[in-house]
Formats: structure tokens, sequence, C-alpha cells
């Protein structure tokens, strides 16, 4: 019988992860003021039990606030409720186990409470694909005659549920439709065993676009592609191989070119995690496929109107990747830096703290609207001050 070793050869730091969660109560990007977690979180073991419990007690609330008809607060407290268990289960230890899919599966049954509650309808679908059904769920834009729609990629081991949020869904306030996927090795995908692999989220992004195309109130002329954190660097490879694709675009960036900080210099658990949703234990075997994160294959590939969104110091995409892609594409394009921020810029101090993504909708809807001119060029930096974001 023999002592179990570490997997990774950075898992030795995990006593510097668990500090650095204590003093500043963030699970993740440090760098940034302000606790995440609960206060009783003093490592991350401890972390998915007390996110759990908030989790109840808003679950609690939203039925209770239904039952007494309540149905405005019964919304706010099932998205609540979804959250705080999607959060609870990504924080899980082990990474993999029965208890993680337990809570995901409560974040799967607020969801449902939620989108039965909600002021538009939302559908869940599973898309046919060579890598089997891949979950969606369809946040439907009401209307008759053809509408834009967009396909929406989450960041990481993110899943469907996240966004959009059906209480402020910036895509569907702008008249399109919004179908939301888990990707190979997130959310219902990885429970079912289906891990990511350099490329097979192009499968997916691909099979999005035909379900779309074929709905009667989508216009298959007009459907672009999103990505959120991971969900950039998978959505800019989706539209490559994909030039159908009517405009692309993107935030909390992780734009690879010759950098893989995310990996090599962010905190262990990144690694830890995306090992998982790759289905492997052998961190030789990983770098080895770590070797095809680099855009530089896909970048002059793509032909449709694009849009960059970082952080100027973002430690997970270094600046100088991002300006590299930028700089090699081909297609109408737009980027904004933001001064100061980091990686998370959903709500950056140059905006007042209003989300990114209502700007990155409209410029979707204008994109879509083939409201971009064709030799378009802009690269915008955005200061605290909110200089920058518009042209007067």
């Amino acid at each position: 019988m023999s002592i179990k070793k570490p997997v990774r050869a950075r898992d030795g730091q995990q006593w510097i992860y668990d500090y650095l969660m204590r003093t500043t109560g963030r699970a993740i990007h440090f760098e940034i003021d302000g606790r995440q977690l609960p206060s009783p979180v003093k490592s991350i073991k401890m972390a998915a039990k007390y996110l759990s419990k908030k989790a109840e007690k808003a679950e609690k609330l939203a039925s209770l606030s239904k039952s007494n008809g309540d149905l405005i607060s019964a919304r706010i407290l099932y998205r609540k409720a979804s959250e705080m268990f999607r959060e609870a289960q990504h924080f899980t230890v082990p990474i993999i186990s029965d208890y993680r899919w337990g809570l995901y599966e409560k974040c799967l049954s607020c969801t449902e409470e939620l989108h039965k509650l909600s002021e538009y309808k939302i559908k869940k679908v599973y898309l046919e694909s060579e890598i089997g059904p891949i979950p969606a769920l369809w946040h439907i834009f009401d209307t008759e005659v053809e509408a834009p729609a967009v396909v929406f990629i989450p960041g990481m081991d993110n899943t469907k549920e996240n966004y959009p949020n059906p209480l402020e869904n910036e895509f569907y306030m702008r008249g399109m439709h919004v179908l939301a996927i888990d990707g190979p090795g997130q959310g219902e995908m990885l429970r079912e065993g289906v891990y990511v692999t350099q490329d097979n989220h192009i499968i997916a992004a691909k099979a999005a676009y035909e379900f779309l195309a074929k709905q009667k109130t989508v216009d298959e002329k007009k459907i672009g592609i999103c990505g959120r954190s991971f969900g950039t660097f998978w959505s800019m490879r989706a539209a490559a191989a994909e030039p159908r694709f009517a405009a692309l675009a993107g935030a909390v960036a992780c734009y690879f070119w010759d950098n893989l900080s995310i990996f090599d210099e962010a905190p262990i658990r990144f690694k830890q995690i995306f090992m998982e949703m790759a289905g492997t234990h052998s961190e030789e075997q990983f770098d080895l496929m770590c070797q095809d994160f680099s855009l530089k294959p896909d970048v002059e590939k793509i032909s449709c109107p694009t849009l960059m969104a970082t952080g100027e110091f973002d430690p997970l995409s270094p600046l100088e990747d991002a300006d590299a892609i930028f700089n090699k594409l081909n297609a109408p394009k737009e980027m904004w830096v933001f001064e100061d921020e980091f990686h998370p810029i959903r709500t950056p101090e140059a905006l007042s703290g209003h989300s990114v993504f209502h700007y990155i909708a409209h410029w979707m809807r204008q994109a879509l609207d083939g409201n971009l001119p064709s030799k378009y060029e802009k690269r915008r930096y955005i200061s605290k001050n909110g200089d920058g974001m518009f042209d007067i």
C-alpha cells in the first residue's frame, strides 16, 4: 500500500491558495477587492458547504414567496438560489463527485422554477451532434417574424444556467433570441462524461447554429456567436470554422496567442478544474493537449465582424496576446480595453458598474443588421472616467 501523490506539480501550492481564500474572502481573482465567499469559509473544502446553505435559504424564500402570490420576489430569489447552487457545485472537493452533481441538480431545479415564472419563454432543448445531445437553453424572443439570434458559450466549467439572466437579458431587450449551451466538459455534458478537447466546442457551436437556422422565427443570415471567459476562445475558434456566423463578440477574455497563463501562473484551481473537464489525471497528457490552445491557426479564417473586450491587466489573458489576435484579424473589428480592469469586466468602473454585455448586445445587433462598415477597425481604450466608449 502506497501513499497517494499529488496529480500536478503545483498541487503543493494548495496551502497558499487556502491562505488567500481565508484572508481575502475570494476563491479566485485575488486582485479584486471585496469578499466573494461567506465569512465562515477558511479553505476551499468549506466553500461548497456554506454557499449551498445560502442557496437553500434563498430557495426556501422563493418557494414561500411563490405560495404567497409574490411572483416577482419568487423570480428574483429563484435566480439567487440557482446561482448560489451553481457556484457551490463549482467549488466542491473532490471536483467530480455525487455531492457536486447533487448541488447541480438543485441549480437545475431552481432554474426551472425561475423559467416558469419568466416574463418571456425559455425552452430547454437538446441539440443533435456527433458528440451526443448538447443541452441548451433557448431564450425565445417573442415575435412572429424572423429575428436575429445569438449562440452563447459560457466560460470554462460555467453552465448555460448562468447567462443570460432572464431578469435582465441584454440580447432579448434588443430583439434577439439567445441559445446558451453546455459545451463539452461543461454542466450537463460533463455530468454525462462528454469531455472537452482542443476543438470539440466547434462541433457544439455548429449544432447550435443548425438548430437556430431551422427555427421559423430566426433569421438564419443573422446568427451571431458570443462567449465569456474561456467561451471567448471557443467562440473565436467556432467562428473561424463556421463562416455562416454573421458576427462574433466576447468579453472576460481568454484570447490565447503565445501565453497560457491561466494554467501556468494563475491559482492552481484553474488547472485542477480543467483537467477534470478534459477527463484526465495525467498532467503530462493535459499539458500536451494545451499546446493547441492558441488562436494562431484560426484568427485569419474569421470573416465576420468581431468584437473583443478585455481588461488592461487581465492576468489570465495578457493584453499583448489580445493585441496580437486583433492585429491579425482580417474582418471588420473592434476592441475594447478597460483601464485598470482585470479578468471579470462584467460591470467595470469605466461603465459606472453597468453591464458590459448591454454594450456588447447593442454592438451585436448593429453587426447582425449590417450597420458596420465593411472596412471597419476600431481599438478603444476606455478610461475609468468613461471616456473612450463613444465617438464624440
